[in-house]
């Protein structure tokens, strides 16, 4: 059950998408504009974060699994750096 969600809103952006501020003002191809640059940026600092915590190098994963109902833009795919992809052929 989500109990707290958070938003991001500086001057800027507002000032950048008006329709965000007018109450019956259709925004949801600029929300959807902003998650489409933003997640990726959320999920490479969780990854990282995760990655730290675990206390590994990268080299050692072996599998990623990731599940999405933010992006509109990646249905069936995932685009990751080259940084935090896993080797394409892993040893086991």
């Amino acid at each position: 059950m989500i109990k707290k969600r958070y938003m991001y809103l500086t001057e800027e952006i507002l000032k950048e998408n008006p329709n965000l501020c007018e109450c019956m003002a259709p925004s949801l191809d600029s929300r959807q504009d902003m998650v489409v640059v933003e997640v990726p940026k959320l999920g490479k600092e969780a990854a990282t974060k995760a990655i730290e915590e675990w206390g590994h190098p990268k080299s050692k994963i072996t599998h990623l699994v990731f599940c999405t109902s933010s992006c509109v833009d990646m249905p069936g795919g995932c685009r990751l750096p080259a940084h935090q992809a896993p080797r394409p052929q892993p040893v086991r």
